[in-house]
């Protein structure tokens, strides 16, 4: 996919309504004191206080928050979980094994503390301490915080996702910083980094693009493109430095596929084990059928150890993030009441597997042939992590919250997942529905493949989820997944946005400009379950409000999606007394000192 021409691209900016000018309050950040892994981030704010966390590779001691006169003990963990590999970009090593030969735990240290005492809607200046293991202090610089915002309290939240160390997620992060003024909140639809229990890209990827430098103002990821003007080409570089965000404004992250780790083995490499889940209920038949090998005690714990170990987790995530924690989901889905918002965090998501049908591929419609005859070998498809329909935990979970005073009461309701449904990207197909296994045999009774198919009209989110979230007057769904831009309208009136344009996209696909190459083909599979163009359930795409950014390279028609490694998008909802907004805006990579424009703004009804 490519950008629309120079000339027209420069068209649609002269209509467009740019954004204020930056606010001190969110400039670029100073280089942080190495010693600390991160500077501190907000997490769970309440009535009257809030959670500051921070990193090290020190244990330390005497760990705390300072706010004016006032010190705040934190509590410290050790990370279960993380480790570096021969894949690691980190120190002097490159991806190629040189320091890191084999996966190797990395000592991370976590600390938290909860500051109380505040008062909703007013800010105050706070810090973090730590002395390392010879007795050093170490501070970070100062920040600001504050509890939950009151009702009609404005707000001003940002809207992301799939950041994973792509090439311009440092530039989104450092024009939002630039432009967009103090935020109060950022509401992250999954997909944080690559590779959950691998801490440099948590932390000091030294490819400049780790995920907490990018929200923390410390990245330094050299940005190379270029752009042709009638005869002339211009070659640019521009090193970007993300934006100091959470440190001043806690973020509310969602489970997206790469925060799921699979099968537990540190024998093997961390992209080994991440790309190797199976459903609960395979690693629970197998547990049960040798439960006295695995657990003669019959120790609760161990079996659910097991089981987890042998399935998929989110560890790493749910130890990195404090968030609420009260219904069955615990972290994993979630529900704010946030001032006038009302954000309702889901833990909608599958594992991705490879499109292709290669005899020797795991992929999300065939088995490979070589694993046919070792079921503990299969991928079982791309199955879902959570189930979400109705009967389901989650769905009776997510009943009880459409029917809270709080939910009814907030009038701003939205719903973040991580997986599109409905969508103009690659990821929504197939259909986000249970695979369902087809197994063929030869006349003498041998298997000989394994097939998994998707059926639309079985999509768990369309046909459970979005009538519940439509009837109860929810008026945005924040997706991810697919790394583009576009919005859809159902027929309820609700709002549907994916922004995920932060780099390394992966096309949208609309009739006439472009077909989405992962439908299976060579099987007798029903081509309707497998839209090559526009929304597999029928939605149509809402033309960008303002000017459209792109346009079809042939015909020359706007396009309603964003979908480029030269652009990148970003989205704000604001509230405040003259009702709610959601503006997305563009910046071109390919001329640094170009402006961040506004291309699409609406009212959620």
């Amino acid at each position: 996919m490519t950008p629309a021409p120079r000339t027209l691209f420069l068209a649609g900016l002269l209509a467009a309504t740019a954004l204020c000018a930056p606010l001190p309050a969110m400039a670029q950040a100073s280089q942080a004191d190495e010693r600390l892994l991160t500077d501190p981030f907000l997490q769970l704010p309440t009535q009257d206080g809030v959670h500051v966390v921070w990193f090290t590779e020190f244990e330390g001691e005497d760990h705390t928050v300072v706010v004016g006169e006032r010190e705040f003990a934190a509590e410290t963990i050790k990370m279960s979980r993380l480790a570096e590999d021969n894949q690691s970009w980190v120190g002097t090593q490159n991806g190629d094994g040189s320091v890191f030969s084999a996966t190797t735990a990395r000592d991370v240290w976590r600390h938290q503390a909860y500051v109380d005492g505040l008062t909703a809607g007013e800010r105050e200046a706070y810090f973090v301490r730590s002395a390392d293991e010879n007795g050093e202090t170490v501070e970070s610089r100062e920040f600001s915080l504050a509890p939950l915002p009151a009702e009609g309290q404005p707000l001003r939240i940002l809207l992301t996702s799939d950041h994973q160390l792509k090439p311009m997620t440092p530039t989104n992060m450092q024009k939002i910083a630039e432009n967009v003024g103090e935020l109060d909140a950022v509401f992250f639809s999954g997909d944080l980094q690559n590779i959950p229990d691998r801490a440099s890209e948590w932390f000091d990827d030294n490819r400049g693009f780790a995920f907490f430098p990018g929200l923390q103002g410390h990245a330094a990821y050299a940005l190379a493109q270029s752009r042709t003007e009638g005869d002339i080409t211009f070659d640019t570089t521009t090193t970007y430095h993300g934006g100091e965000i959470i440190q001043n404004a806690p973020l509310f992250p969602v489970i997206g596929n790469h925060e799921v780790m699979g099968r537990y083995n540190p024998a093997t490499t961390l992209g080994s084990q991440f790309n190797d889940p199976r459903p609960r209920a395979v690693a629970e038949a197998l547990y049960e059928a040798n439960a006295d090998l695995y657990n003669p005690s019959g120790d609760a714990q161990i079996r659910e150890q097991w089981i987890a170990d042998n399935s998929f987790n989110t560890t790493t995530y749910e130890e990195i993030f404090t968030l609420p924690a009260d219904g069955p989901g615990e972290e994993t889905y979630y529900a704010i009441r946030y001032g006038d918002v009302f954000m309702i965090g889901l833990y909608g998501t599958r594992i991705w597997r490879s499109p292709s049908q290669d005899e020797g591929v795991r992929g999300k419609y065939r088995e490979a042939a070589a694993d046919l005859d070792t079921p503990d070998n299969w991928g079982w498809g791309e199955f879902i992590f959570e189930d979400m329909a109705e009967g389901s935990e989650q769905y009776d979970w997510l009943v009880s919250v459409l029917e809270s005073e709080q939910f009814k009461s907030a009038p701003v309701k939205l719903a973040l997942m991580h997986h599109p449904s409905h969508g103009m990207g690659d990821n929504s197909i197939p259909a986000y529905a249970n695979p369902e296994q087809i197994l063929d045999y030869d006349e003498a009774g041998r298997l000989t493949g394994v097939r998994y198919d998707y059926p639309v009209d079985a999509d768990m989110f369309v046909n459970h989820v979005e009538p519940l979230l439509s009837d109860a007057g929810v008026q945005l769904v924040h997706t991810g997944h697919s790394h583009v831009w576009y919005r859809f309208v159902n027929p309820a009136g609700m709002n549907i946005l994916e922004t995920s344009n932060v780099g390394n996209n992966y096309g949208c696909y609309v009739e006439g400009h472009q077909a989405r190459g992962n439908a299976p083909s060579g099987f007798d599979y029903d081509p309707a379950d497998y839209a090559v163009t526009g929304d597999p359930h029928g939605y149509e795409p809402v033309m960008p409000t303002e000017f459209s950014p792109m346009t079809n390279a042939s015909s020359g028609e706007d396009l309603p999606c964003i979908a480029s490694n030269e652009l990148t998008a970003f989205s704000v909802l604001e509230t405040g007394p003259d009702g709610t907004t959601v503006s997305s805006y563009v910046f071109d990579t390919t001329d640094p000192q170009g402006e961040v424009e506004l291309f699409d703004r609406f009212e959620p009804n």
